[in-house]
């Protein structure tokens, strides 16, 4: 028997009981999940929203006739899980927590909802479940990796267990550590020197997404990200998995490093596992910020983000925040043109931290791109900063161009 407070919950096309947080608050100012008996966030709604969605896609797109097994290490609550085993009944779904009582609560609503035909509830640490899969043979399609905090200690068994062709999803709220805050750490976490600057949260995700491949190419196996996307406190990357050791060593070929100049702005980036970046700025020889190495190879497939938007319109009532996801998609969609027009286009330039510089009112966006286009130039707008632009002109030609559009206006 439960014996704390719960709350009765609709997500996706599933009625489910939480921990009812609010009651367990000690303060104002206190983060209520993590004071919970068992960790359920009502702002990750976005983010399991997202995770049904590219499921459904992915499922569609292998057109995979075998059953599919599904399998959440660090499940919580066990809401995101609960939603798949309810929603996608032809997938087995297996959920793990090493928390007792969130097991307990996994289990109770295993039994209400009527799912356990097709589930399996375990409470095990993650790391060992996964290499008891691993060493019994059994086949793992579909790993989503959802910790509180980072998932760098995961990456490796994760690697090891996924099997070929098989779906591998990524989050990680800690965004302080890979933003540059504890450079250290990330480093320690991540074998990468992160960059505290606009153009961080690209460069966390592109992090995560090295570090994987790295992991993954240890294995014989490559990294194929599909989708990836920076909302709120954290990042997630959707990763299809294909094995071989000639796809796993191209997939390394991604992998380098990215300078930024806190100064003028001026983006740089080389492939290769060895930095050879200058330290001193080209453009204003200031010292510049270099971090990686990193995934500077595409980060989206753009049959899929088509596909997610097309799932995202057809079936909006399964997700609760279709519109907050159509929103991002729209702009990943710009982001995937940027892939498509340029192998070298990886970052940003934030436009208003320009016009701050240049003691300069903001011009539109719009205007800003259209002028960087008729000049040749990639210029698309970015999810990860919206007053922000994907271009391939170098530094240079946007802040002569930002002037130019206040100028027209």
């Amino acid at each position: 028997m439960i014996k704390y407070p719960l709350a009765k919950v609709i997500e996706g096309q599933t009625t489910i009981i939480v921990p009812d947080v609010e009651a367990f608050r000690k303060s104002p100012s206190s983060f209520p999940p993590s004071d919970a008996p068992v960790f359920y966030n009502k702002k990750m709604e976005i983010n399991r929203d997202f995770a049904l969605a590219l499921l459904r896609v992915y499922l569609n797109k292998k057109e995979i006739e075998d059953e599919v097994t599904y399998c959440e290490p660090m499940a919580g609550s066990g809401i995101r899980s609960i939603r798949v085993a309810n929603e996608l009944p032809s997938i087995q779904v297996l959920m793990n927590d090493r928390n007792p009582q969130a097991v307990k609560l996994i289990k109770e609503n295993v039994k209400r909802l009527k799912l356990k035909k097709h589930t399996e509830v375990f409470e095990e640490d993650a790391n060992e479940l996964m290499l008891r899969f691993r060493a019994s043979g059994r086949k793992i399609d579909i790993i989503d990796l959802d910790p509180f905090g980072s998932p760098s200690q995961f990456i490796d068994v994760t690697a090891q267990t996924i099997s070929k062709n098989g779906l591998l999803a990524v989050t990680s709220t800690d965004m302080a550590t890979m933003c540059g805050v504890y450079p250290k750490a990330c480093i320690r976490k991540y074998a990468s020197k992160p960059i505290h600057s606009f153009i961080s949260h690209e460069l966390a995700v592109r992090m995560m997404l090295g570090f994987t491949a790295i992991a993954l190419a240890r294995h014989g196996k490559s990294a194929v990200p599909i989708f990836a996307h920076s909302t709120e406190h954290f990042i997630r990357a959707y990763i299809i998995i294909e094995k071989g050791i000639t796809k796993a060593k191209n997939a390394m070929t991604n992998l380098g490093f990215v300078a930024h100049c806190n100064n003028c702005y001026s983006l740089e980036t080389v492939n290769g596992l060895i930095n050879t970046l200058a330290k001193q700025c080209s453009n204003c020889e200031q010292i510049r910020q270099i971090g990686g190495p990193i995934w500077l190879g595409k980060m989206y497939e753009k049959d899929y983000v088509k596909a997610l938007e097309n799932e995202l319109v057809q079936n909006a009532i399964a997700y609760g925040t279709t519109k907050k996801m159509l929103k991002i998609v729209s702009l990943v969609k710009e982001e995937v043109e940027a892939e498509v027009s340029s192998e070298k286009n990886h970052f940003y330039f934030d436009i208003h931290r320009i016009t701050d510089k240049l003691n300069l009112p903001s011009p539109k966006m719009v205007k800003v791109i259209a002028i960087l286009q008729k000049g040749g130039f990639i210029a698309f707008r970015t999810h990860f900063r919206t007053n922000s632009i994907k271009t391939d002109a170098p530094i240079e030609k946007v802040v002569e161009t930002v002037k130019q559009a206040i100028q027209e206006k």
